[in-house]
């Protein structure tokens, strides 16, 4: 059985084409193309016992990567790079377990917006006010930087 593969141009590598990397190929083209997010600040399937903020803090026995994280510069006081969105791709209809999946990765993650995505839909969640409020859509990275200053 021969497996198809996919260009992936922030790892610069060809990934095999499973459901849930066609969903996060797909937005990470319309994330680069269309909506400005920057290339370089861009990771993919990103150990989070890796992430720079990450390293003073116990989490060694966690074994989760998040599939995209963005980071942005200066907005943080202490972290030069800093995530600024956690966004999980699912190949299956969203639904209040992948929300729960993204809001518990975020718990240590503490990116200022999260967000879950399959082919058809994104939302898009950020904090007020203790909760978290969503919106059906991704922003550009523009404006996802002029909501946190």
């Amino acid at each position: 059985m021969k497996l198809n593969k996919l260009y992936d141009s922030i790892r610069k590598k060809y990934v095999i084409s499973y459901p849930e990397e066609v969903v996060r190929q797909k937005l990470i083209l319309r994330m680069v193309n269309n909506l400005n997010y920057p290339k370089s600040l861009v990771t993919i399937e990103k150990d989070l016992c890796l992430l720079p903020h990450l390293q003073d803090v116990d989490i060694k026995n966690l074994k989760r990567r998040a599939d995209i994280i963005v980071f942005a510069k200066n907005i943080h006081p202490t972290y030069l790079l800093y995530p600024l969105i956690m966004i999980e791709c699912k190949a299956i209809k969203l639904n209040k377990s992948a929300i729960d999946q993204v809001i518990g990765y975020n718990y240590h993650v503490k990116a200022h917006f999260v967000a879950i995505a399959n082919e058809d839909n994104i939302i898009t969640l950020y904090k007020k006010n203790d909760s978290y409020k969503e919106i059906n859509f991704l922003p550009n990275y523009n404006d996802l930087l002029k909501s946190i200053k």
